[in-house]
Parts: structure tokens; C-alpha cells; sequence
């Protein structure tokens, strides 16, 4: 008796199987939306599913006047950040390093060494001067990494003590195409 009941119970699971609950998705999705961002450099970033920002209370004195940073997938960061031309400039930005990413006031403040090998393309805020930089953490021993960075210089600053943001990819978080690719499609005026 128990053969026949076996193939009847292996359909049953068959055909209760088709009628499942599909599976959700292994990320959550969110619909695409705009994210504004104001202050002394006001602009907006196009977010797609599962992206988002989130915005950092500027520095006391106003250095960095704008702090933001874009998540674009798991690990995947960009800090956007605005420093006005009387921000002081802490360490050199040509050995960025152990937290510092540079101060970028204008496009001036991009070390010759990086220029060699930069490029430029076209914002929705600006031209982007984009290079890539050394970046190194050291505590016990030591981390290097190779980080993007952009800065545009702004077309038409609301702030005339503010002239550029800088986008820096810390770590390496995306590589300079994803940075690209963010500027030149995502980001809005």
C-alpha cells in the first residue's frame, strides 16, 4: 500500500510547488528617485534601485562646506565634498594619506604629478578634472590603495567663496569609470 501511495504524494509536492510564493530578491530595491542636496553648492543626484545618500553635518569652521556621500551598491562609496577657498589646506595633497583625501579648494589645488594622466569631462555643475591619486592607512603595518578623484569646477558657484566639489572614490571603492560614469549621468544641477 505504501508503494501507491508514494508517486501520489511526490505529484502532490510537484503541483504545490508550482503554486508557490515566488522568492524575494536577495537586495531590497527602491524605486529610482532624485536626492537634492543645499547649501553653498545646492545639486541633485539621480539614485537607482537600491542606491542612496546620506548627507554629513560640514565642519565646524565650514571646512568642508558640503559633505555628502553616494552608496551606489554594497562597498561601492563616493564622498562628495566642497571646501571654500579660505579653507586651510591640512597636509599635502600630493601624499594623501591615513584619512586625508585632499583638500580641493579649486582645480589648482590637483598636484602636477596627478594632472599627467587626467582627464576631463563634462558635468551637469561643471568640467571634472578626474586623476587618480596614491592613498595609504598605516597603524601596525600599512594599506595602499589607488583612489579616483574628480573635481569640477562649478559653472556658476551659488557660493563665489566655494568654486569646485570634489568627488573622491576613498579606497578605491569604484574605480575611476564608475566615478565617471556617476558624474556625467547621475549628478544634476
Amino acid at each position: 500500500m505504501s508503494r501507491r501511495l508514494l508517486p501520489v504524494a511526490a505529484l502532490l509536492a510537484l503541483v504545490a510547488g508550482c503554486h508557490g510564493t515566488p522568492a524575494a530578491p536577495e537586495t531590497p530595491m527602491s524605486s529610482p528617485t532624485v536626492a537634492s542636496v543645499d547649501g553653498p553648492v545646492a545639486f541633485h543626484v539621480r539614485l537607482g534601485a537600491g542606491q542612496r545618500l546620506t548627507t554629513q553635518t560640514p565642519g565646524a569652521d565650514g571646512c568642508p562646506a558640503v559633505a555628502v556621500t553616494v552608496t551606489l551598491g554594497q562597498g561601492r562609496l563616493v564622498r562628495l565634498v566642497a571646501f571654500a577657498t579660505t579653507c586651510e589646506a591640512i597636509g599635502d595633497n600630493a601624499r594623501p594619506g591615513n584619512g586625508r583625501h585632499g583638500v580641493f579648494r579649486t582645480a589648482d589645488d590637483i598636484p602636477a604629478q596627478r594632472r599627467d594622466g587626467a582627464s576631463t569631462v563634462q558635468t551637469a555643475l561643471g568640467t571634472a578634472t578626474i586623476f587618480t591619486q596614491p592613498y595609504f592607512e598605516c597603524t601596525n603595518s600599512c594599506k595602499n590603495f589607488t583612489e579616483p578623484v574628480a573635481v569640477i569646477a562649478l559653472d556658476h558657484p551659488a557660493d563665489p567663496g566655494v568654486k569646485a566639489l570634489t568627488a573622491v572614490a576613498e579606497k578605491g571603492a569604484v574605480d575611476r569609470d564608475a566615478l565617471t560614469a556617476l558624474l556625467r549621468d547621475q549628478l544634476t544641477a
